[in-house]
C-alpha cells in the first residue's frame, strides 16, 4: 500500500484551501489502520467523498496541534476547523452516517 505523502505545509494548505477534508490518518504498520481503510472505502462508495491518507509518522506538528490520539484516526476539517475526530471505527454504517453530516 504506498501512498503519495504530503509534506506537513501541503496538509496545512489543503486543509486551508479547501471547504471540507477529510484527513485518514494511519501507520504503515498499523493492522487496525488496514482494516478501518478498507472500511473508509466501502464507506467512500456508498457516499462519495474524497480522503487524504496522512501517514502519521511523518506530522508530529499536526499531531499536536488537532491533539490525534492514535492511528487510525478520521479527521474532518470544515473550512480550515477540524469539526470531528473518530477513533473508533465501529462498523462501515457508523463511517456513512458521520460523513454524511
Amino acid at each position: 500500500m504506498m501512498k503519495q505523502e504530503l509534506d506537513t505545509r501541503d496538509l496545512y494548505n489543503l486543509i486551508q484551501s479547501e471547504d471540507r477534508v477529510i484527513v485518514f490518518g494511519y501507520a504503515p504498520i498499523c493492522a487496525n489502520c488496514q482494516i478501518a481503510e478498507r472500511m473508509l472505502n466501502v464507506a467512500k462508495e456508498v457516499v462519495g467523498f474524497e480522503y487524504t491518507p496522512v501517514d502519521l509518522n511523518y506530522h508530529e506538528a499536526f499531531i499536536n496541534e488537532f491533539h490525534v490520539q492514535s492511528a487510525p484516526a478520521l479527521l474532518v476539517f470544515e473550512r480550515g476547523e477540524l469539526i470531528r475526530s473518530v477513533y473508533a471505527f465501529e462498523s462501515v454504517t457508523k463511517l456513512v452516517e458521520i460523513l454524511q453530516k
